[in-house]
């Protein structure tokens, strides 16, 4: 797909019920040229949410049959992501999927083979990956500036008792805050790292200490590499607000980095072994002038909306540079996969008692 920047961009919703649905709106909006348009659900919230931000309310057939639509943005419930992402490739749209794109690898992989068969653009919401503390991460792994890396610590978390709302709860989904959440983190694992030969994996429901209705409350993870260990993390009911706990740190023979999403910042020790002053460097990006989960609405009675629109404005830049240029998706759906088959064998690896799993064996 290569669209000028001088073509006005008419974009569809697919779903409105994903509390990241108003911010993605939001972000393509501001945007020159681009207008969301119109929008697609049969929940009784689609006439509160179309009239918020004044989109049309139309069927699926006729959003996937009119021209004038160049793209989509799926916020379904996870059991239709991947039918609609297939429906909308196969109709030539590009397509901008929220996360983890389906309830399992099996609906990642049905997307990746589409978005292979038809050549289309499909990026996956995976919109934390954009934050420039991450980038920077990736840099300094890239550049070698942390000399051998051979262990790994990162940490994630559900805040607001989200844990507990039906959207981490759906019953053909994989796993609940693990998955739907966590999926997050191992996004950020696989970019930095690729995927690890194996797994050794405890993902816990504790007896008594929450509800029985909610899935699990804590996990812990070994992922094995040739040469590094990445040790993983990851809390049900953080008490803190959304993000500030979650960081990455590397910790290598010539140095040590640790990355936080949100506020995006970081902290690097260098040795002096690498061309880099010794000692301890930090930067900020910003603090949360607007936090990340702002509060319930009429069209997102449940969850709160996310008011912090820095991801989602990194990430439309992306989607619409990836649209109007012809350049790769920078989350394209083979990420999606491999982020699935990944929490498969933790979970997998869980049930045999933390046994050794291959990711997608």
């Amino acid at each position: 797909m290569n669209i000028g920047p001088d073509t006005p961009l008419k974009v569809a919703c697919l779903g409105i019920t994903h509390p990241h649905t108003s911010g993605r709106v939001k972000a393509l909006n501001k945007m020159e040229n681009i207008q969301v348009t119109c929008a697609v659900d049969d929940s009784h919230l689609t006439p509160v949410f179309a009239n918020a931000f004044d989109l049309e309310i139309r069927g699926k057939r006729e959003v996937m049959e009119d021209p004038e639509i160049q793209a989509v943005i799926i916020h379904s419930k996870s059991d239709k992501m991947a039918d609609l992402s297939i429906e909308a490739l196969e109709a030539g749209k590009a397509v901008l999927v929220e996360k983890p794109a389906g309830r399992n690898s099996d609906d990642a992989r049905r997307i990746r083979d589409a978005a292979e068969r038809t050549g289309g653009l499909l990026q996956v919401g995976y919109c934390w990956r954009h934050a420039p503390s991450v980038a920077a991460m990736h840099e300094a792994l890239k550049s070698g500036r942390l000399g051998k890396v051979m262990q790994v610590r990162a940490h994630g978390g559900t805040s607001h008792d989200e844990a507990a709302t039906s959207h981490l709860n759906q019953p053909e989904d994989m796993g609940g805050a693990m998955f739907v959440i966590g999926c997050h983190l191992i996004d950020q694992i696989i970019h930095h790292f690729g995927m690890p030969l194996s797994v050794n994996a405890r993902i816990s429901k504790f007896p008594r200490q929450m509800d029985d209705n909610y899935r699990e409350d804590a996990a812990g993870a070994v992922l094995n590499y040739s040469d590094k260990i990445v040790v993983v993390d990851f809390f049900s009911w953080d008490p803190l607000p959304w993000l500030e706990s979650w960081n990455i740190t590397a910790y290598g023979t010539d140095g040590i980095m640790q990355a936080n999403p949100l506020p995006a910042s970081y902290k690097i020790y260098d040795t002096g072994r690498q061309g880099h002053t010794r000692g301890w460097s930090s930067w900020q990006d910003t603090t949360f002038p607007v936090q990340w989960a702002a509060k319930k609405t009429e069209y997102s009675p449940e969850l709160a909306e996310i008011g912090n629109p820095f991801f989602f404005e990194r990430e439309a830049e992306a989607f619409v540079n990836s649209i109007r240029t012809g350049a790769p998706s920078q989350v394209p759906a083979q990420q999606a996969l491999n982020v699935n088959l990944l929490i498969e064998a933790l979970f997998a690896s869980s049930q045999q008692s933390g046994a050794e799993v291959v990711p997608g064996a």
